[in-house]
């Protein structure tokens, strides 16, 4: 590829320039759709769960 050239880049969601993809998401579901569904839920979770706003030293007593 000469330095002039873009490289050839087709966006993720832009599904109309990939007829395949309609063929695999009859086939085995929108796998892509689930996959960012799960990763949002666990990135949630995750923010619900770990909360470093206040810094505690191990070991020292609850100031609750």
């Amino acid at each position: 590829m000469s330095p002039n050239e873009e490289p050839l880049v087709m966006p993720a969601n832009d599904a109309t320039q990939a007829p395949i993809y309609h063929t695999l998401v009859q086939e085995h579901g929108d796998v892509l759709a689930t996959a960012r569904r799960a990763a949002e839920e666990t990135k949630q979770t995750a923010e619900d769960v770990l909360d470093f706003s206040t810094p505690t030293r191990a070991g020292a007593p609850d100031p609750a």
